[in-house]
């Protein structure tokens, strides 16, 4: 089994190399119009909306550039179901009971219960179809990479977010980049070398690391020979089958 580790280290500054990565974008993944949320107007605020949460009713609020704040509910499973659908950033239309056209909006921020991770509020920002808007993009990292399996590398996934800016019917889904470009032992991943479609730009910093390729530490065995962690337990299990014993262990 590849080793792969999840961590938050420094940076190290190697020449990047431009790796084509497919980008899933709204329209090419069918998604020619927005799904569309039936909300309704709040008037119960501040703490009483305590209330509101255990009756199954999620509040929450639409805001946006030169806009009054407009308070809205939601049934509890819609708002869940929402935000597993589409997230953060992604366009979808909310149509308040009582007007006449929906609003075109995305989720910019949500309140959860710290411990269940159940949602208390959801911010809405109302956008403009015509401007820009940023946010972040979840990277899938898809493939393997050659440094782990030909050279018992160790994958170190630094991050798995970068930011974009996009119009709103635009914003990707998801970046991926291909693990497979990452051939030797000390070999980098970076932002800059995501390609996007023309109208979506990247904005994290080029030099900002998303992957890299470590050396596995080498450990001595029982004769002082060097090993390459992980490859001990593979030599042991080997040798209890050749004896007919199972490998110690759980």
């Amino acid at each position: 089994m590849p080793l792969v580790a999840l961590t938050f280290a420094f940076r190290q500054i190697t020449t990047p190399v431009a790796i084509p990565a497919p980008i899933h974008t709204r329209a090419e993944q069918g998604h020619n119009m927005p799904d569309t949320y039936q909300v309704q107007p709040r008037t119960t605020l501040g703490k009483a909306v305590k209330k509101l949460r255990r009756e199954g009713v999620l509040p929450a609020s639409i805001y946006g550039r030169g806009l009054d704040s407009v308070a809205v509910q939601l049934p509890y499973v819609v708002g869940r179901d929402l935000m597993n659908k589409h997230g953060y950033n992604l366009l979808v239309n909310l149509a308040v009971e009582g007007e006449e056209k929906p609003r075109p909006v995305v989720v910019k921020q949500v309140a959860q219960d710290p411990v269940s991770r159940a949602l208390w509020h959801i911010d809405f920002l109302q956008v403009d179809l015509t401007r820009k808007i940023a946010g972040p993009v979840p990277i899938v990292f898809v493939g393997e990479a050659p440094a782990v399996k030909d050279h018992h590398g160790v994958l170190v996934i630094h991050s798995d977010t970068v930011e974009v800016e996009a119009l709103p019917a635009d914003m990707p889904e998801s970046l991926e980049i291909s693990l497979e470009v990452l051939e030797e032992l000390d070999s980098y991943l970076y932002a800059g070398q995501i390609q996007t479609p023309p109208g979506v730009e990247v904005i994290t910093d080029a030099e900002h690391l998303l992957a890299a390729i470590t050396r596995p530490r080498v450990l001595s065995d029982e004769d002082g020979d060097e090993v390459v962690e992980g490859e001990q337990a593979t030599e042991a299990a080997a040798e209890a089958a050749a004896d007919g014993e199972a490998p110690e262990g759980d």
